[in-house]
């Protein structure tokens, strides 16, 4: 078989690592090392011919769009795998990681790496991905579904089944920017993708995936879940308001440079404004340095959506909700001109254009149970499929 790149596996440990000082390396060493020691792998078993699932990303709204299309697929008995990592508690050693780490010493010499600190860190993380993959041994499921094979644990997952001669899928789990030459953790999403389907919420995610990746099998199926974003039952908006969504931390310095404009320009019309917080940021201060805004998680009923690179932006078109998008030299998912904007000025003039009703079809092929059957048809095709050639 050839040989594993660990170089790409190992891309966004590496890019976070060399963010790092000296003692904060060293730290990160100690923790790495006993989230692989200290933990029980809760993997399950997995025989020839299953049809194995598996997410390794660990958060609410990814586990409900992963299990929607697991139903979805009408797929009996499948095989899921998510979740696997526990922390042991009182901590004690996982004598089988702790040997297995031992005894694969070799991996050592597979990790292109001058800093011995960094090395380090990157071996006990190649020894964790390869003990998982060790798992599974030589068995040859009938397909294996990841959530996002772009990460370190499916990637190898991935590449290991594809060598074995197994169908490996992928799906989509946000809107993938093309950064270009901006450096950011997030061109992981389209640079590493080694499953051999790609399935697709719509055209602009499959262009790009089909640019960095021509071999890769494109499917569109739509977006599974559309964000429930609507007001609670029985209660109504106070007043007209602009719905803010801000950016993660990187891009703080933008994130103020909106709110200023938003903030003047709802004064200019009389309106409140209500903000989403990306899980980054430090809601306290923002708060406190922009006392006009409040947060508020539901958006439906805004008046106007401004964001700056939030996929939710996009998500928010397919509602039927009046977007603009805040421009600027970030790489983003681009609008139309007229529902992006700079200036102040640009957002009062832009506002009395009209938005294409049908602009959400560029991001989503299909949603909800449009979706769902999209996805639906795929795996009866693939494993059906399958099952032919295997006769």
């Amino acid at each position: 078989m050839p040989a594993i790149p660990y170089s790409s596996i190992h891309y966004a440990d590496k890019l976070f690592i060399d963010g790092l000082s000296r003692s904060e390396k060293r730290k990160r060493l100690r923790v790495w090392y006993r989230d692989f020691v200290e933990c029980d792998f809760r993997l399950a078993e997995v025989h020839d011919g299953d049809v194995v699932f598996f997410r390794s990303l660990v958060r609410d709204d990814y586990q409900e769009s992963f299990h929607a299309v697991v139903l979805a697929s009408g797929i009996a008995n499948p095989v899921v795998i998510e979740n696997y990592k526990i922390r042991l508690n009182p901590p004690k050693i996982n004598t089988a990681a702790s040997r297995f780490m031992i005894k694969n010493h070799s991996l050592w010499d597979r990790i292109d790496e001058s800093d011995q600190l960094t090395r380090t860190i990157l071996f006990i993380r190649a020894c964790m991905y390869a003990f998982i993959r060790d798992h599974f041994g030589d068995v040859r499921p009938q397909a294996v579904i990841f959530h996002a094979d772009m990460q370190p644990t499916e990637h190898l997952l991935a590449l290991h089944f594809r060598q074995m001669g197994v169908p490996t899928v992928t799906l989509q789990h946000g809107l993938y920017v093309d950064y270009g030459d901006y450096d950011t953790v997030n061109k992981i999403n389209y640079m590493h993708q080694p499953s051999e389907y790609f399935l697709s919420w719509g055209p602009e995610t499959s262009e790009l995936i089909g640019r960095y990746h021509p071999e890769t099998r494109i499917v569109e199926c739509g977006k599974p879940l559309i964000f429930n974003a609507s007001p609670p039952a029985g209660t109504a908006a106070s007043a007209p308001y602009v719905s803010l969504f801000l950016d993660q931390k990187p891009f703080q310095a933008q994130n103020i440079e909106m709110i200023e404009i938003v903030l003047a320009y709802a004064q200019l019309k009389g309106m409140e404004v209500k903000v989403r917080f990306h899980p980054s940021l430090p809601k306290a201060e923002i708060l406190k340095r922009y006392p006009g805004m409040t947060e508020q998680l539901h958006f439906t009923d805004a008046a106007l959506i401004v964001g700056h690179t939030s996929s939710l932006l996009y998500e928010a078109l397919a509602l039927g909700c009046r977007v603009m998008r805040f421009a600027t030299d970030i790489p983003a998912i681009p609008l139309p001109d007229n529902s992006q904007f700079s200036t102040l000025h640009e957002l009062e003039q832009k506002l009395t254009l009209a938005q294409d009703k049908d602009l959400w079809r560029r991001y989503f092929t299909a949603l909800g149970e449009d979706a769902l059957q999209n996805y639906r048809t795929f795996f009866d095709g693939l494993l059906n499929s399958r099952k032919v050639m295997t006769a």
